[in-house]
């Protein structure tokens, strides 16, 4: 079979990237071979966003370089804005294939169907198709059967649908195939490995009840859903066992997640999964500040979750938050702070928020610009409004001028610098807890990484690990090395030495916190994923800020 090159491209949210990730790793079990979006490739596969019009410009751009690069790829659109506007990114040209959102599952089975049904004979765009035609047949079949009364399971195969085509819809009947789960199934993105961070992510829950002003997401995600805590569990413990030192629980709205047959919510699913693993630690991609309540604070005060808080604010002052639709006032924000701060020793906080929606006067920029220098964000990512079609607050009015809205993102970038800087600060001289990001590449071992590699930029950095290396204990190795000296930062990274345990002397081996140097990290017995223990104790002034945000966010007190 031809070697098909497959390149993938991820817009938006942390869900995204474990979607993407997933359908990787069934390309990467099938032989294909994963390559950085830029250089050229057989399939592109894009997963978009709709949160904002840039991040739908920056989709269609990226599909149609892909489209001039190779003159007969394919292109995969798929995610939210495909959901969304299939027609726009349709009109993009012929040899774009568009899966909704609502169906992005099925492309977990597309590694496999080209490797049964295609092996590099014919035009690729041709099977693309000729697979696109069966999901979507298996999609209608399936909601056929949900509108007779009869759905089907989660896990039922989609090949094993597509093949009982003439037979009664009743997935207790239908034998499973190994094509992938059904083309619907919004928990079936759980990869056995993690090509492109060493840091994994479990989604256990995805779309959202609310109605936010701005906000479509809700509309291309549907209702909030959950994965049951037992399912859950199963695959967290699963990671544990794979020597995982942390997991990343997200989702798109982690308050609203409920597993009814056990009574949880997201605080006791924490919990659950806390009491019915050992070692593995919990990170949390963000949290509605609303629901920062009791039960929350006593798990998260728990130390295996890991001190770092991402907050979906949006606003700081009240009013502005009452024409968003946000659930919460400005006095519940603060609170919600003071509350995390109360229960764990300095953790990151972060927070979201929007510049120059409708109606936002300057008083109440104003009061927002106070409320978040008073709660000294370690980081705020600040973006401006963006109309987007469908939701109350396109037509809202009035609407705030383009440079109005840049000066005040212009000022909350520059505060949320200075909050970082004062964080990393405070840090300098305490011994914390890392997870090893990733290793370099060596000249010989370009070949052999390959397949590893994916497209990163300063604002989405992320690790990358060795294809089908096992992980080690990252408890054995706390246990076996010494400290490393955080020492200085280049223009892209944080450095680090290594001393020798018990010797304290310094080893002489120079490591980046980041882009390691791969005989370095064999030198400590280190691998990505693993878990160290590192002396902060310089870091320049002049540190790289994007590089030191993501830095700061994988430490733990």
């Amino acid at each position: 079979m031809t070697l098909l090159r497959v390149a993938f491209q991820t817009l938006g949210c942390k869900l995204n990237q474990l979607e993407t990730e997933s359908v990787a790793d069934r390309f990467l079990a099938t032989g294909a071979k994963i390559v950085p979006f830029h250089e050229e490739a057989d399939l592109y596969v894009v997963n978009t966003c709709t949160v904002t019009s840039k991040a739908e410009q920056k989709a269609r751009h990226d599909i149609r370089a892909a489209l001039a690069k190779v003159p007969r790829a394919v292109v995969v659109a798929t995610g939210c804005y495909a959901q969304m506007e299939p027609g726009a990114l349709a009109a993009l040209g012929e040899r774009v294939i568009v899966i909704p959102g609502d169906l992005k599952a099925s492309l977990l089975a597309l590694a496999e169907w080209l490797s049964e049904n295609w092996q590099g004979h014919g035009e690729l765009l041709h099977a693309v198709q000729e697979w696109q035609e069966e999901i979507q047949s298996a999609a209608g079949m399936a909601a056929a059967a949900a509108v007779a009364g009869t759905p089907l399971a989660a896990g039922t195969s989609l090949g094993a649908l597509v093949g009982a085509q003439s037979a009664p819809v009743n997935a207790s009947s239908v034998p499973g195939t190994s094509l992938g789960a059904l083309p619907t199934d919004r928990f079936a993105f759980n990869p056995e490995r993690f090509a492109m961070h060493s840091r994994p992510a479990l989604k256990i829950q995805d779309g959202c009840n609310n109605r936010c002003a701005y906000c479509r997401v809700c509309l291309a995600r549907g209702p909030s859903v959950s994965l049951p805590a037992q399912e859950a569990l199963a695959r967290v413990r699963k990671l544990e066992q794979a020597g995982k030192a942390e997991v990343v629980l997200t989702g798109v709205n982690l308050a609203q997640y409920r597993d009814s047959a056990l009574g949880l919510d997201f605080s006791g699913l924490l919990a659950f999964l806390i009491q019915g693993t050992e070692r593995i630690n919990f990170r949390i991609s963000s949290y509605e500040p609303e629901r920062i309540d009791d039960a929350f604070l006593a798990v998260f005060a728990n130390t295996r979750v890991r001190p770092h808080m991402h907050l979906s604010v949006q606003s700081g002052c009240t009013e502005t938050l009452r024409r968003m639709a946000r659930p919460y006032s400005a006095a519940r924000v603060r609170r919600a702070v003071l509350d995390l701060r109360a229960s764990r020793h300095d953790p990151f906080l972060a927070a979201d928020i929007i510049a120059g929606f409708p109606g936002e006067t300057d008083a109440e920029f104003e009061q927002t610009f106070s409320l978040l220098s008073e709660l000294d964000f370690a980081w705020i990512h600040a973006f401006p409004f963006s109309p987007r079609p469908g939701t109350r607050a396109a037509d809202m009015k009035p609407r705030i001028p383009e440079r109005i809205a840049g000066e005040r993102i212009a000022r909350l970038i520059a505060l949320a610098h200075s909050g970082k800087q004062s964080y990393i600060e405070r840090w300098i001289g305490r011994e914390v807890e890392m997870v090893v990001e990733h290793e370099g590449f060596g000249q010989d071992d370009a070949e052999q990484f390959d397949q590893a590699l994916t497209r990163r930029s300063a604002d989405t950095h992320r690790g990358l690990s060795k294809v089908g290396q096992p992980e080690a204990d990252s408890s054995s190795v706390i246990a076996a090395l010494s400290n490393l000296r955080i020492i200085g930062t280049t223009e892209n990274y944080l450095k680090a030495e290594a001393v020798q345990k018990g010797s304290g002397r310094q080893s002489g081996i120079l490591a980046e916190a980041f882009k390691t140097d791969r005989k370095a990290l064999e030198a400590l017995g280190l691998r990505p994923g693993d878990t160290v223990r590192i002396l902060i104790q310089n870091v320049l002034a002049d540190h790289n800020a994007e590089v030191s945000a993501f830095f700061v966010d994988t430490w733990t007190s």
